[in-house]
């Protein structure tokens, strides 16, 4: 478990930093910019006043104003920046989840770091940070009420889906949500595999392009091949125990 925290962890840290970076200040394009930006306080504030010649000249500075000091460099992350870390985070996290069962389904380390479920629930936490956040933020209501909307049978659920899709932070949401849960599902193929002898690597990589057509993909090699229905965790004599 420790050693899958600290695949993950540097990921993760990754995301933060990657988000966060676009606040800190940028220098000036030029450098005489950048001389003059720096020194502006010292040029004369006063207008110009004619003089007794009849020329115009310059009035003496009476006063010097003091440079403004920026206090932007706290580095504490916003909500935004948040639920961004965490979208980057469970977008490409799974994706090196998907090249161990994929391209090593019977190695060692795919067996140690996919077999346990730590992976899947590390980013389900992350989700479920993502969802909370975004849940804080001003009309996270109004989600809720157009989300109603897809399940009212007299209303297009394709309209509805279409609406959601334009807020951000539920597509922040639903993405990691589709994300983690094709990933769930593969884990699922993959154990099958290994405990029935049957090639899953066709079926994960569809599982992991569109969902669900690479669970259709699995049924199908398996019943090819004559191994019967994947059972994917049913087992009857367990069921039927009394």
């Amino acid at each position: 478990m420790r050693r899958i925290a600290r695949a993950l962890l540097p990921l993760l840290v990754g995301a933060i930093v990657a988000r966060t970076s676009h606040g800190f200040v940028q220098q000036p394009s030029s450098p005489l910019l950048g001389c003059l930006s720096g020194r502006s306080h010292l040029l004369p504030t006063a207008p110009l006043s004619p003089g007794g010649d009849g020329r115009r000249s310059i009035s003496p500075i009476t006063a010097i104003t003091k440079p403004k000091v920026s206090t932007s460099t706290s580095v504490g992350l916003s909500a935004q920046e948040i639920i961004e870390a965490g979208v980057s985070f469970d977008t490409f996290a799974p994706q090196f989840l998907w090249l161990l069962i994929i391209g090593l389904p019977e190695a060692d380390i795919t067996k140690k770091i996919m077999g346990p479920i730590v992976p899947i629930v590390t980013l389900a936490l992350v989700h479920l940070l993502i969802v909370a956040v975004a849940a804080a933020q001003e009309g996270a209501l109004d989600q809720v009420l157009i989300f109603r909307e897809v399940f009212d049978p007299s209303l297009s659920q394709l309209a509805g889906m279409q609406k959601l899709f334009e807020i951000p932070n539920f597509v922040a949401e639903e993405w990691p949500h589709v994300l983690i849960w094709d990933l769930f599902v593969g884990r699922q193929i993959w154990i099958d595999g290994l405990e029935r002898g049957i090639d899953t690597r066709l079926s994960l990589a569809f599982c992991n392009f569109i969902g669900p057509p690479g669970l259709l993909v699995h049924v199908a090699t398996c019943l090819i091949t004559g191994k019967g229905l994947p059972p994917m965790g049913y087992k009857e004599d367990v069921v039927t125990k009394d």
